[in-house]
């Protein structure tokens, strides 16, 4: 008789790949990371072309929207750390070589620019809150004038960093899961590109959403037109590269193309998150209706959060680890099926 001895790690989360280490809160970082990224550049770029009266919202209230959806999107993040009080260790020193290092110091550098932006576009942009802030006891004018009077001055320095920072803050997260080599389906270098195209069309999805003139909608319209097409041809980019590549790769990208996530990528995502706002916008080329940018702005929003949540999910399914290299399959098959509780057996 041929006695074999298998050793069991079935009931590590980290090690089984079908067992997800990232949940939604994860998707939901790197979606509103993606969505502040393109507010960020639309707004400074407004700014730096002078563009103030043609596009109101862009330069005065979109800041203070990105703002509040990074910071709920930080809160997500940090939910989800096993050890939320150490974060500072991120900032006590700048790993060059580390995608998530970057990312740290990248967001330490968006929320002073954000806030600039922010506190220049407030009076004008929401002026009853600006009187209140004003009014405020003992630091009402003493204080609180003098920091939008700041802010004012340095809206147009802080809009040229803010389009570095946010098509930084867009395109890190790709980068970031592309850098882990143990996940086939997120081994590409195309994830970077992908989201920040994607980012950059959320964007301008919320300023078609917000937009104070026809103006400001049908250019935005036609921003997120071209963006829709450049992020159809990154993810067919991206499909093709998996599909040729090894055998992991093929598997890992089987799970979208004919899988379980075959029906929420191609129908939620490809459909309704891609090919129907780029119909509808492609519609409006000449002239934009309020009602109709409207619905397809919110379809793109969609469309950003399940590209996300689908990348997230589709890159933990799979991993390099091929089992039947090292073991016996039929006795990892027994193990996984007989009822019992893995880590009680050692």
């Amino acid at each position: 008789m041929h006695e074999e001895v298998l050793a069991s790690v079935m009931a590590n989360a980290r090690v089984v790949p079908q067992l997800a280490i990232w949940g939604w809160q994860i998707a939901i970082y790197l979606f509103l990371g993606g969505f502040t990224g393109g507010i960020m550049v639309f707004s400074g770029w407004a700014l730096i072309t002078g563009r103030d009266e043609q596009t109101p919202f862009a330069v005065n209230r979109a800041p203070l929207v990105g703002f509040i959806a990074l910071s709920v999107g930080m809160t997500a993040l940090f939910s989800d750390l096993e050890r939320p009080l150490h974060v500072w260790r991120f900032y006590s020193i700048l790993h060059v070589t580390s995608p998530m290092s970057w990312g740290a110091w990248i967001l330490l550098l968006v929320f002073p620019a954000i806030i600039v932006l922010t506190l220049a576009g407030l009076p004008l942009g929401f002026p009853a809150l600006t009187r209140w802030l004003l009014n405020l006891p003992v630091v009402g004018k003493p204080l609180v004038q003098p920091v939008f009077k700041l802010c004012f001055f340095l809206r147009r320095p802080a809009a040229a960093l803010s389009i570095g920072l946010g098509i930084a803050l867009c395109i890190y997260t790709g980068i970031l899961l592309s850098s882990f080599n143990s996940r086939p389906f997120w081994h590409s270098a195309l994830l970077g590109p992908l989201f920040l195209v994607s980012g950059l069309s959320t964007g301008a999805a919320m300023m078609i959403l917000g937009a104070g003139t026809a103006h400001e909608r049908h250019l935005f319209g036609r921003i997120d037109l071209g963006l829709i097409l450049a992020e159809l041809t990154l993810l067919g980019l991206l499909l093709i590269d998996m599909l040729n590549g090894n055998a992991m790769q093929q598997g890992a990208v089987a799970y979208l193309l004919g899988g379980d996530g075959a029906m929420l990528f191609w129908t939620g995502f490809v459909g309704f998150g891609l090919g129907l706002p780029l119909l509808l916008e492609a519609a409006m080329w000449r002239r934009s209706f309020m009602v109709v940018a409207s619905f397809a702005s919110v379809l793109v929003l969609v469309g950003g959060f399940l590209l996300r949540d689908i990348v997230v999910t589709a890159g933990q399914q799979t991993s390099w680890t091929q089992l039947h290299n090292q073991f016996n399959p039929d006795l990892i098959s027994n193990l996984r099926n007989d009822g019992e509780d893995p880590s009680s057996r050692f």
